[in-house]
C-alpha cells in the first residue's frame, strides 16, 4: 500500500510540475532558417519543392503571411531578433567608405556588444536552461585568434554544440566549382569555443546539431528550457548528406531544404516521444529574403518584389510558422504584422518576466496574438539598410523613401549565365544601401501591401496627404527615440581571423557525426 502511494506521489508531481511548466514558463525553441525565401516552402506557394515537416509543422499550428525580418542581412537581422532592438541601436552597421560590409566576417575586431540583453540571458535569468548551435554571425574574437570573446557563450547560452561562428560561404565550397581549396581563413567549426575542423566538410553537419538538440532537450526535459537551432541552410554553399541529395525535384536547393526540414520534423518528434509538445513553443522562421545573387543556388521570394539585402518585402517578409499542440490553433494563417524583434517581448512574456526598461525596446509581445488570436500589437515597422532608413510600413500601406535598383528578369539571366554559379559579365548586382544602387523617392512611393504585396502599382501621394503626414510624423517621433550605436562593422584586424594551428589553420580534432539520418 505504501508503495502504490509513493507512486501516487510521484506521478501526481510529475503532473503537476508538467502543468505548471505548461501554464507558467512553457519550453521555447527558435528554428531560424539563413537566407531561405518567402516563397520557399511549398506551403508558401513553391511549385516544386517537396511537401515536408516544416510545411506540415504549419498546417498543426499557425502560419505568418506578413512577418518581417529587422534587416537586410545576417548580423544585424539575427542581433535584432536576439536583443528585440532596431540593429542600429546595438551599431550593427558599418560607415566604412573603402569597403561596405554588412556582417561582421572573421577579421572583424567586435560583436554583438555585452551590454546588450539577449533572448538567452532574459531567459536564463527567469530559471530556464539555454543553449544553441548552428550559424552564430554575431562576432568572434576581440583581442587574438583565438580568445572567442564575442561567441554565444558570452551572452547567455550555457549550452553551445556545433557552430559555424561565421557562416557559409562560396570560399569554403569542397567541390571544386570555384576555388581548387576552400579558403581556410573563412572556413572553420566550432565546438563550444574551440575550433574542430578547419577548413570542414558540411555534409552531414544537419546530423550532428540535430543530435546535440535532441540530447539538450532530452537533458532539461524536466524544467523550462530555451533552445536557438540556427541553420547553416539555405546559405550557399548549399550541401546535403546523401540521404538528401537528389531528393528534391527542384535540385540542390530543394534538397537542402528538404534536409532542415526532416531535422525540424525529427525534434517535434521528439518533442512527442517526451510529452513535451503541449508545454513547448516552437519558432521557425528565415532571418531575411533569399540570396538572389546566387541564381541557381539562392531561393525564391515569389510572388514578392526584391531580394536580400533590399528593403522591398521580397528582403525582409519572411516565411514563419509557430506551433504549440493544445494552445495554439491549428491549421490558421495569421495576416498580422509581425517582426522578428517581436520574439524577445513574446518569450519574456511567456516566461512570466519583464523586458529592461533601462532601453529602448522595438519588440512588441506577441503573446494575445498567439493565445487569443489578437491584432498586431505594432502599428509601425520601419525598413534599414545599415544605418539609412528606408522604407516605413504603416498599418496596410508601406512607403518607400529610398528603393534599391533591382535587375530585370533579362539582367538577372544574364548575370547568372547559363549555370548555377554567378556569372557577373560586368554587371554589378547592387546590394549596398547608397550610391548609385539606391533610388531617392520624392514624393515618396505608397503601396497598398493588402491590394499589392509584390509592389507593382504606387498610390498617387497627392491623394493620401494625411496618409504621409502620419507617417511623417510617426518616423519624427521614432527618430527622437533613436540614438545610433557605435558602428561595430568597421574595424577589421587579419591577426583575429580563427586558426587552429598557426601559420597552417588545417585541422580536424573532432569529425562531425557520419551519417545523413540519426
Amino acid at each position: 500500500m505504501a508503495g502504490k502511494l509513493v507512486c501516487f506521489l510521484v506521478l501526481w508531481f510529475k503532473l503537476t510540475v508538467g502543468l505548471r511548466q505548461a501554464l507558467d514558463k512553457p519550453n521555447i525553441i527558435i528554428f531560424l532558417a539563413d537566407d531561405m525565401g518567402y516563397g520557399d516552402l511549398s506551403s508558401y506557394g513553391h511549385p516544386s519543392q517537396e511537401f515536408g515537416p516544416v510545411d506540415q509543422m504549419g498546417r498543426e499550428g499557425m502560419r505568418f503571411t506578413q512577418w518581417y525580418s529587422a534587416a537586410l542581412f545576417c548580423t544585424p537581422s539575427r542581433g535584432a531578433m536576439l536583443t528585440g532592438r532596431y540593429p542600429v541601436r546595438i551599431g550593427l552597421y558599418s560607415t566604412s567608405k573603402q569597403i561596405y560590409l554588412p556582417v561582421f566576417v572573421p577579421a572583424s575586431r567586435f560583436g554583438l556588444p555585452k551590454e546588450e540583453v539577449t533572448m538567452a540571458e532574459a531567459l536564463r535569468d527567469l530559471g530556464y536552461a539555454t543553449g544553441m548551435n548552428g550559424k552564430w554571425h554575431l562576432g568572434i574574437n576581440e583581442f587574438n585568434y583565438k580568445d572567442g570573446n564575442h561567441l554565444p557563450m558570452h551572452h547567455g547560452f550555457d549550452f553551445v554544440g556545433t557552430t559555424l561562428p561565421f557562416s557559409l560561404v562560396w570560399r569554403c565550397d569542397n567541390t571544386k566549382k570555384l576555388l581548387p581549396i576552400p579558403d581556410r581563413p573563412f572556413c572553420f567549426l566550432y565546438s563550444n569555443d574551440t575550433i574542430r575542423q578547419q577548413p570542414f566538410n558540411p555534409h552531414n553537419l544537419t546530423s550532428t546539431l540535430l543530435l546535440e538538440a535532441k540530447s539538450f532537450v532530452y537533458n532539461h526535459q524536466d524544467e523550462p528550457f530555451f533552445f536557438y537551432f540556427s541553420f547553416p541552410q539555405t546559405h550557399s554553399n548549399l550541401f546535403s548528406s546523401e540521404d538528401f541529395k537528389n531528393s528534391s525535384r527542384r535540385g540542390p536547393y530543394g534538397d537542402n531544404v528538404n534536409e532542415m526540414s526532416w531535422a525540424v520534423g525529427e525534434m517535434l518528434k521528439l518533442l512527442r516521444e517526451l510529452n513535451l509538445e503541449r508545454n513547448t513553443l516552437a519558432i521557425f522562421l528565415s532571418d531575411h529574403g533569399p540570396e538572389r545573387e546566387m541564381c541557381k543556388e539562392g531561393g525564391s521570394a515569389d510572388p514578392l518584389k526584391g531580394w536580400k539585402g533590399t528593403s522591398w518585402d521580397g528582403g525582409v517578409r519572411v516565411p514563419a510558422i509557430a506551433w504549440w499542440p493544445g494552445t495554439l490553433p491549428a491549421d490558421v494563417t495569421n495576416h498580422e504584422v509581425i517582426s522578428s524583434m517581436d520574439l524577445f517581448n513574446t518569450a519574456i512574456d511567456l516566461a512570466g518576466g519583464t523586458p529592461p526598461t533601462d532601453r529602448v525596446i522595438d519588440g512588441r509581445s506577441l503573446k494575445e496574438v498567439l493565445l487569443q488570436g489578437g491584432k498586431t500589437p505594432r502599428e509601425t515597422l520601419f525598413h534599414y539598410c545599415g544605418k539609412h532608413m528606408m522604407a516605413v510600413r504603416y498599418r496596410q500601406y508601406k512607403v518607400h523613401y529610398h528603393t534599391q535598383n533591382l535587375l530585370t528578369a533579362n539582367e538577372l539571366s544574364e548575370f547568372c549565365g547559363p549555370t548555377s554559379i554567378p556569372d557577373k559579365k560586368g554587371r554589378n548586382f547592387c546590394m549596398d544601401c547608397g550610391g548609385t544602387c539606391v533610388t531617392t523617392h520624392d514624393p515618396p512611393l505608397i503601396f497598398n501591401m493588402d491590394q499589392d504585396p509584390k509592389e507593382e502599382y504606387p498610390l498617387d501621394p497627392q491623394e493620401y496627404k494625411d496618409l504621409l503626414e502620419d507617417v511623417e510624423r510617426l518616423l519624427s517621433e521614432h527618430k527622437a527615440t533613436m540614438v545610433m550605436g557605435k558602428p561595430l562593422l568597421n574595424d577589421l584586424d587579419k591577426s583575429l581571423s580563427p586558426c587552429c594551428n598557426p601559420p597552417y589553420c588545417w585541422c580536424n580534432y573532432s569529425p562531425v557525426h557520419t551519417t545523413g539520418k540519426i
